[in-house]
């Protein structure tokens, strides 16, 4: 269908049927899309500034989290190695242990076989 356009004047390009009983709207005073664009470029520029020293004291509070994440980890990987070091070191107790239960029962046997 061919678009149905209105009474011609400055920045008004008609409207275009959908059909169904709608239409695109390209009369752009008519749709309040000037007042839409100075409403959000006002509040831009009111609320730049609070915006921006918010996000700025956000960041910061991110970066310290991130600071403090970076601390417990570095922590914990060095109490994991120490735990791992510790059980290396227990493991070849209980080795010499067993080596030695071992030894022992050889003697026994052969005490009691002799």
């Amino acid at each position: 269908a061919a678009p149905a356009f209105a009474e011609e004047g400055l920045l008004n390009f008609g409207k275009v049927k959908l059909g169904g009983g709608f239409a695109l709207n390209l009369d752009i005073p008519e749709t309040g899309v000037v007042n839409i664009v100075v409403l959000i470029g006002g509040l831009i520029y009111l609320l730049g500034p609070l915006l921006s020293e918010s996000m700025a004291t956000r960041e910061k509070e991110i970066q310290t989290d991130i600071d403090d994440a970076i601390a417990k980890y570095n922590e914990a990987t060095a109490r994991l190695a120490e735990a791992q070091k510790a059980k290396a070191q227990a493991d070849e107790v209980i080795a010499e242990i067993n080596a030695s239960i071992a030894k022992d029962q050889k003697e026994f046997e052969q005490t009691i076989q002799a």
